[in-house]
């Protein structure tokens, strides 16, 4: 058992070391989904003790974290666009790049027929 600040702390210095970027934030999403609250609420329980069940969880994560496997993968969603998807390894990550397309063709054509996409093997479908 540890306390949630420390593991947060341990878990982002871990990652660094692995060299994921945004390490702090990786964790923070990481242990959030495994504690099964919102990212932000973490901040309100930093002296909140983490049991070993979820100490063990979390270890898994990011050891997977730290051998290079996406974050949205590990979590199981990814957000695109003001909505959420299904993400695992049989798709790729949806790219911010991808999501500014998709922005740039609303603006130009609007979000009404008659404007039609297809999104066919480009990835997550989620265009």
């Amino acid at each position: 058992m540890k306390p949630l600040l420390e593991v947060l702390q341990s878990g982002a210095a871990y990652l660094t070391k692995k060299g994921i970027d945004e390490a702090r934030l990786n964790m923070e999403h990481l242990l959030a989904h495994v504690l099964q609250c919102r990212r932000m609420d973490l901040y309100l329980r930093f002296n909140e003790v983490i049991k070993e069940p979820e100490l063990e969880v979390l270890r898994g994560l990011l050891k997977r974290r730290g051998e290079g496997e996406p974050l949205q993968h590990l979590l199981g969603t990814v957000e695109f666009y003001d909505s959420e998807f299904v993400s695992d390894h049989r798709a790729l990550v949806p790219r911010p790049e991808t999501e500014r397309l998709v922005e740039l063709i609303v603006e130009q054509w609007g979000k009404e027929p008659p404007a039609r996409v297809l999104d066919m093997a480009t990835g997550s479908g989620c265009i």
